[in-house]
Formats: C-alpha cells, sequence, structure tokens
C-alpha cells in the first residue's frame, strides 16, 4: 500500500519539477520571455488547487480507486497536448490538464491512509509514503535536463505520459478499494457544497489550514525559481538541477524517516515543534550566508535548503493529520479543501511571486524565510488559543 501510494502521488512533483530544466528551451521554441514561462508553472497549479477540492470528495462519493484511475486518463491527455503542442496556447492548455489531474494521487492517498489506519500507525504510514514520493523530485530534474539537452524539451511530456499509463496499469491490477459502498457519500451537487461549507465552519480546520499553506508559500519560491537558481545564481547548466534537488530529497527523506521512526513515541505537536525548529535552522543559515558573500558556493548554497526541506517533511505528518482530525467523518473533502488551501499558496509564489527573486539567493532565502516564520508562529498561537479554550 505504502508503495502504490507513493509511486502515485510521485506525479506530482514529477510534473513539476522534470521540465524546470528545459525553461530556458521552452521560451526559445515559442519565443516567449521566462516570465511566461514561468506562468505555466503557475497555470498548472492553479488548476492542480482547484480540483484537489474535488478530487477527495469525489472519492468520497465513487470510490478511492475509480476516480484515481479516471484521473490518469485526464493526465494522459494533458502530457499529449503538451509534448505535441504546436503553439505556447496549446501547452498552456496541456499543463491546466494536467494540473486538473495530478492531484488526485496525493489527496486520496490521504483518504485512503485515513481509510486503513489510526494513531501513531496513521501518521508512520503517512511518512512512509512521503518518502516513497520524495525520491521523484531528486531524479525528475537530473532525467528532465538531460532529456532536454539529448532529445528537446518535449520528450519529457512523454516520460510523463509514459509514468501516467504505468500508474494507471498498478491502480488496475493492484490497488484495492478501501472505501465500501456503505460508506460512500451520495453525489449531490449541493451536498458538495454544503461539505465544503460545514467544514470551513470549523474555524481552527480554517486557521490551521491557512497556516500550513503560508509554509507552502515559502517552499513555493524555492521549487518555483529553481530554473533560476541553478542556472543563474550558480551558474550551472541544464543538467546539473541535481545538484539542488538531490540534498533538498535528502533532506526530506531524512525528516520523513524520523517522522516514522518517532512517531509511535512522541506526540504529532512535539514533531511539529522539532520540524519548525530545523527549519528556523536552516533559514537563519541561510540568511547568514547569502547575505555575507556576492557570489553564492554551490555547497553552502543548496546545504540549508537541504535542512529545511528535512524539517518541512518532519513537520508534515503532524500537521496533516492534526489538521484532518478536526472533521474525521468528512476525511476525503477535508484532505482536498487543505491541498486546495496549500496549493493556491504554492501557486501564487512559484508561477508570479518567484519573478521579485530573480538573481538574487539573499531575496531568495528571505521569501522562504518569511513563509516559514508566518507559518510556524500562526500555527504556534492557533495551538495555544486552542488549549486555553480547551482548559475553560
Amino acid at each position: 500500500m505504502v508503495f502504490i501510494l507513493g509511486a502515485l502521488a510521485c506525479l506530482g512533483p514529477l510534473t513539476i519539477d522534470a521540465y524546470l530544466p528545459a525553461f530556458g528551451e521552452i521560451g526559445h521554441t515559442f519565443e516567449r520571455s521566462r516570465e511566461d514561462v514561468q506562468s505555466t508553472l503557475g497555470y498548472y497549479m492553479l488548476a492542480y488547487a482547484l480540483t484537489m477540492l474535488v478530487h477527495g470528495t469525489l472519492s468520497d462519493t465513487f470510490g478511492r480507486r475509480r476516480v484515481l484511475m479516471t484521473a490518469l486518463c485526464v493526465y494522459t491527455l494533458g502530457a499529449v497536448a503538451a509534448a505535441y503542442s504546436p503553439t505556447f496556447e496549446w501547452l498552456v492548455a496541456g499543463r491546466i490538464l494536467q494540473g486538473l489531474s495530478a492531484g488526485a494521487g496525493m489527496v486520496i492517498g490521504q483518504a485512503v491512509v485515513n481509510d486503513c489506519y489510526k494513531g501513531a500507525v496513521a501518521q508512520r504510514t503517512l511518512s512512509y509514503i512521503i518518502m516513497v514520493f520524495s525520491v521523484s523530485p531528486a531524479i525528475a530534474p537530473v532525467l528532465g535536463g538531460y532529456l532536454a539537452a539529448g532529445f528537446g524539451w518535449r520528450m519529457i511530456f512523454v516520460l510523463m505520459m509514459a509514468v501516467a499509463l504505468a500508474s494507471l496499469a498498478l491502480c488496475a491490477w493492484v490497488l484495492p478499494e478501501t472505501l465500501p459502498a456503505h460508506k460512500r457519500q451520495p453525489f449531490v451537487a449541493t451536498a458538495f457544497f454544503r461539505n465544503i461549507a460545514q467544514i470551513l465552519q470549523d474555524r481552527v480546520f480554517v486557521a490551521l489550514s491557512l497556516s500550513f499553506g503560508l509554509l507552502f508559500a515559502g517552499f513555493g519560491f524555492m521549487i518555483g525559481g529553481a530554473h533560476d537558481f541553478v542556472t543563474e545564481i550558480l551558474r550551472l547548466s541544464e543538467t546539473d538541477f541535481g545538484y539542488l534537488f538531490v540534498p533538498l530529497v535528502a533532506g526530506m527523506l531524512s525528516g520523513s524517516f524520523l517522522a516514522a521512526r518517532l512517531a509511535p513515541m512522541t506526540a504529532p505537536s512535539n514533531l511539529i515543534a522539532a520540524g519548525f525548529g530545523v527549519m528556523t535552522l536552516s533559514c537563519a543559515l541561510n540568511l547568514a550566508y547569502t547575505g555575507l558573500v556576492d557570489q553564492v558556493g554551490v555547497l553552502f548554497a543548496v546545504l540549508p535548503l537541504g535542512i529545511f526541506a528535512c524539517g518541512l517533511t518532519l513537520a508534515f505528518p503532524g500537521m496533516t493529520l492534526t489538521v484532518l482530525g478536526r472533521v474525521p467523518a468528512l476525511a476525503g473533502t477535508a484532505a482536498s479543501v487543505l491541498g486546495f488551501i496549500q496549493m493556491v499558496f504554492f501557486s501564487i509564489s512559484s508561477g508570479w511571486g518567484v519573478a521579485l527573486v530573480y538573481g538574487s539567493a539573499w531575496r531568495m532565502a528571505v521569501a522562504l524565510t518569511l513563509g516559514m516564520a508566518a507559518s510556524g508562529l500562526s500555527w504556534l498561537l492557533i495551538s495555544r488559543l486552542r488549549g486555553a479554550r480547551a482548559s475553560d
């Protein structure tokens, strides 16, 4: 189960990271500015965010497996449209189709975990899933860079199509249905909005989700600005994205592993606090280094980012389960609302806000720090208010 859900969740980061090294070539092909090419990531992420509201709700109605397989079919069509796009507008349309479907694996995967496991077992399982899908960001940009250099940027989307078809076969042959028919919600449009409204009436759920989203906003500057960071700031080639993404993935794997091992013996709140402590350390190191030197070196520029990724994935399972635990009866819809909020923050920063940090490692460090600090302080404030009200 962990391998299957992790593999499905890989589709999202693959769709983002694999084509980052090809931004320059895509701009040259269609004679577009780098801001225009950057916007294709923003459109993808906005579509991704919007349909995260739907994936979980539809899986509550039709079952987890059927919705996953339908999403994979739509994703394949988007990959074909992008791979053979004759104009820039066709590429944007293909990216939007991919965005409409790529998030199903992660959203429904969280609901499947909630279907099958509870408590520390659920937290440990979610941590292992994150470990599996964390491999994708290490491989995708490196492979994408070599494909773009050797065969052209269109081959990257052919790769995405092949991965989607393989995932579809995996779903059809191996993945069981974890939501029995008697537990499904009837598909009624009014019920869809009513369930979302019911979730949004929980002010603690909304506040915690927004706090979580601020963390994704900071992270979006790092991922969205990867092409500029690698090629302009570090002055490396399009085949050298591994210098950034391998440390990021090593940090993500380390944080996920620690979260999984510590889950049975440590409260989620303690893991969340530890995760923010690690991220604070990384941001302090990043600000200090990038503020002191004119030209950053590869090692000291990427090491704090890897430490940040470790802290993020250390806190991620506990934060996710804390938020979803507010509305356990609507786990699929709640996961969708949470994912929507996270991805809206991520899409704005990675698709359009990242232009504010072009050409400066220090400005990127400031953006990452501001997102992390706003998230951590608001999460702490909300948690303390909850505790005070519970004691009353």
